[in-house]
């Protein structure tokens, strides 16, 4: 069994560092830091962009999907093109979960051009907002600088998967929705979901909440 293991806006395969050792099967990393390019790519969008992974990486009805954050709603769009197993880790199937999910697009690509919407002082004040002495701090430091320091047009290009328009119903659900309450970044579900503890990053600071679920559906799935 294949499972993809797709990060969220700004981080890369490090996210699961601690829930993968527990996953059985042939992990596969779809780090968008790498997938997405360094070329400004405007018309880019979540369902675009699962077209071409089910196009690369041959992805089957078979294969299993684990996305964190933006990965999850990327996710949720391979599964609307081939009906694989989807789980999502703090994400999202409405738009209207993302918090801030009512910005300007236009205005959010050029400021994190240049490099006034992804800087340290938004970085130090959303540490001090949301994540003042919390375990999850350092992990939102880390994705925030990988955001500061990385390519522009690559960091505007996972923006459009949040941010783009998708103009196709999308009917599919994740098997199994993994959320905690206190998340500051995805409001949590309206429907059935596995509560966690922690927030945003619960998969790293509560790493045995969130694979113990995972596992047992691993397991369903395989019988």
């Amino acid at each position: 069994m294949r499972i993809f293991l797709i990060p969220g806006f700004g981080e890369d395969e490090a996210i699961f560092d601690k829930i993968a050792p527990h996953l059985s099967g042939k992990k596969i990393y779809l780090n968008p830091w790498v997938l997405l390019g360094n070329q400004p790519r405007p018309e880019l969008n979540a369902l675009l962009y699962a077209k071409e992974l089910v196009k690369w990486f041959a992805i089957r009805p078979d294969d299993v999907l684990i996305g964190h954050s933006t990965g999850g709603w990327v996710a949720l769009h391979i599964k609307h093109l081939v009906y694989c197993p989807v789980v999502q880790v703090s994400s999202w199937t409405e738009s209207q979960k993302v918090v801030k999910h009512g910005t300007n697009k236009e205005l959010a690509y050029w400021l994190t051009k240049k490099g006034l919407l992804f800087n340290r002082f938004t970085k130090n004040y959303l540490l001090r907002k949301n994540y003042k002495n919390t375990p999850s701090a350092p992990v939102f430091a880390s994705v925030f600088e990988r955001l500061i320091k990385g390519n522009k047009n690559n960091v505007n290009n996972q923006l459009r998967l949040i941010l783009n328009p998708i103009h196709e119903t999308i009917y599919v659900e994740p098997d199994l929705r993994i959320h905690a309450r206190a998340d500051t970044i995805v409001k949590y579900p309206d429907q059935q979901v596995q509560e966690v503890p922690g927030d945003h990053f619960a998969l790293y600071t509560y790493p045995q909440h969130v694979y113990q679920p995972i596992v047992a559906f691993l397991k369903d799935i395989q019988i």
